[in-house]
Parts: C-alpha cells; sequence; structure tokens
C-alpha cells in the first residue's frame, strides 16, 4: 500500500517520503480500514519539526484523524463489519490502568496511541482494534467525518467532560479560528452557552459567528482584551477555552474569567505556560486541563453532528493527496488552512 512515512526531524529538511509498504496485518479483535481520509494536525506539526517527540521512534506513519470503510475483520470481532464506514478513535487504552478503570481513558499511559505509538493513518490502510471503530451514518459525510476523531471530540471534552458547561454559561474562546476553536464554538452554543470567540484575524472570526458566537473579539483590533470581555459579561466570562497553547493568551484567559471561574486548556504546544499566581488563588479558578477525548465520547460526538449542531463541512477547508502532504503542511504552518484532510 502507498503511505507517507516520517523519517524524524527537522521538517520540511526531511519531508515526508510516499512509499510503498506492507498492508498492516490484523489480530483476532482488530479490523482492516481503507482510509478514506486523515486529517492534518498541528501535534503532527509539532513531531515534523522536532518540537515534540512521537512516541515511537521514527520512521512512522503519523496521523490519528481518521475517517473509512471496514475492509477486513478478526475472528472474534461483533462491533462492526466488513462494508462500515468509521471513525476511528485514536487513543487505544490498555483497559487495566488505574485511569481506565476509573473512566478515564484518555489518562491512559499505556495504551496505544495512532500515529504516535503505532502507525498512523497516511496511508491506504490503517489495522485498529475493533472498540476503537465506532460506525457513522450515511448522512454524514465520509471524508469530513475525520476531524470528528480529533477537531470535534477533543473540544467535546473540553467543552463538556471539562467545563461542564450549561445553558446560560457566558464562553470566550480563544483560538476561534482553528478546527479545534470553532468545534468548541459549536459545541458550546449547542448546549445552550452564550459564546464569545477570540482570535487576531477578523476576517477568519466571521466563521465562529457563522457557527454560533454571539460575539468576536479580534486581537489585532482590541488591545484590552480582558476589559472586552468584561463589558460583554460583566463580571467576566464562567468558562475560558484556551484552544491555542500559546504563553501569551493562557494568562489572558485567566483574566477574563470571573471569580470561581474555569479556565480550560485544550491547545497545547513545547511552550511552558506561566500561571499568574495571585489571581489564581484570590479569585479561586478552576484551571483544568484537557487532554484528548474517551472512546465512549465518540457516539456522542458522532450523534451531534449527524444532528447538525457540529457541521463538520464548514472545518475543512482543503483536501490534499498523500504525495501533496509535506505542501498541506506547510499551508498550516503558515496558517493557511482552516482545517485539512489527506486522501489517499
Amino acid at each position: 500500500m502507498k503511505a507517507a512515512v516520517f523519517y524524524g526531524p527537522p521538517w520540511p529538511e526531511r519531508p515526508m517520503k510516499i512509499e510503498d509498504v506492507p498492508i498492516p496485518n490484523i489480530g483476532p479483535r482488530d479490523v482492516l480500514v481503507k482510509v478514506a481520509a486523515c486529517g492534518l494536525c498541528r501535534t503532527d506539526l509539532e513531531y515534523l519539526e522536532g518540537k515534540v517527540r512521537p512516541l515511537k521512534p521514527p520512521p512512522l506513519i503519523l496521523g490519528h484523524e481518521i475517517s473509512g470503510v471496514v475492509e477486513d475483520v478478526g475472528e472474534f470481532v461483533k462491533e462492526v463489519k466488513k462494508g462500515d464506514r468509521v471513525v476511528i478513535c485514536y487513543t487505544i487504552p490498555c483497559e487495566q490502568c488505574f485511569a481506565c478503570k476509573s473512566g478515564r481513558q484518555n489518562l491512559c499511559l499505556n495504551g496505544d496511541v495512532l500515529g504516535s505509538s503505532r502507525d498512523g493513518g497516511f496511508a491506504e490502510y490503517v489495522s485498529v482494534p475493533a472498540k476503537v471503530a465506532f460506525k457513522i451514518p450515511q448522512e454524514i459525510p465520509l471524508q469530513e467525518a475525520a476531524v470528528i476523531a480529533d477537531a470535534v471530540a477533543t473540544a467535546y471534552n473540553a467543552v463538556v467532560n471539562e467545563a461542564q458547561v450549561k445553558p446560560g454559561d457566558k464562553v470566550v474562546i480563544f483560538g476561534a479560528s482553528g478546527g479545534l476553536g470553532l468545534s468548541a464554538v459549536q459545541i458550546s452554543n449547542a448546549l445552550g452557552a452564550m459564546v464569545i470567540g477570540v482570535a487576531r484575524s477578523k476576517e477568519k472570526l466571521k466563521k465562529a459567528q457563522e457557527l454560533g458566537a454571539t460575539y468576536i473579539i479580534s486581537t489585532i483590533e482590541v488591545t484590552d482584551i480582558e476589559k472586552e470581555i468584561k463589558d460583554i459579561t460583566g463580571s467576566g466570562a464562567d468558562v475560558a477555552i484556551d484552544a491555542t497553547g500559546s504563553p501569551e493568551v493562557f494568562p489572558i484567559a485567566c483574566r477574563s474569567v470571573r471569580p470561581g471561574g474555569k479556565v480550560v486548556v485544550v491547545g497545547f504546544g513545547p511552550t511552558r505556560l506561566e500561571l499568574p499566581g495571585l489571581r489564581f488563588v484570590w479569585y479561586g479558578l478552576n484551571i483544568i486541563g484537557s487532554p484528548r477525548y474517551r472512546p465512549q465520547d465518540l457516539p456522542r460526538v458522532i450523534e451531534m453532528t449527524r444532528r447538525g449542531y457540529v457541521k463538520i463541512r464548514e472545518l475543512v477547508s482543503h483536501k490534499f493527496k498523500l504525495e501533496e502532504l509535506n505542501e498541506g503542511y506547510r499551508m498550516l504552518a503558515e496558517g493557511r488552512v482552516l482545517r485539512a484532510i489527506a486522501i489517499p
């Protein structure tokens, strides 16, 4: 099969190479999925540039945001059958550790992560345990469904599981012009929250407004973001979601919430975040790290998408062939794509 193989940083000096590699084998509880699309994610860009290391040393097939069609199943598989359209949860929990047994499979350190500890979806086929392949209905477009597997589901974990957003909450989302932030906008809006979208470009923020943000704030046009948010909310937002992972944004997020408010950090990078200690203690802030989602969250996200609460077609701005993958990541690094997918 054809695959894009990552041999290690630095990228783009060492680009991913398109090669013929064996179709992966499947075990008795596994499925072989013919990849329809795999999303381009900034986490992979961190791997490519050497800022973050994947769990398995290269060579490695990256890509963890995968949709496709089941091609073959192991003898003990009951969850799906050949021909089923699926989205794959990229976290493969061990089910034995404390985190898994307490229902926090997204914190499992013993399992696998597609595109990091084992080969991912920038290939024609991928092999995964059947327990992480979830059927999607016909009304959800198969290629665009790839973004459900990370951009949408990770935002769901941040908004629903970590922030516990409820109707009437005032939610400010930093990085509301990217795939993760726009997903958080849609999910928060679906839960009945009043949403404020914050990002650099006012032009890009128009998409956030279309998808449910009541207010938008461009950091290029507005210098005092905290004051602007307080003018809108009164005492500050109930919840701030940082979908950037930027060391410049995090302190602003902390200053944008009311006393006792929540700051949920879902975007991440290799840089350190500095905690404003006085405000953290004096205002009783709840600062929460939001990791990847749990496998059991994915059916709920798929249903939200089916019902139209999340518009995935609005998130996908570019489609690339595997042979164009390096160019796709160059455009992602330059901020020229919203969310992109690769088509084998």
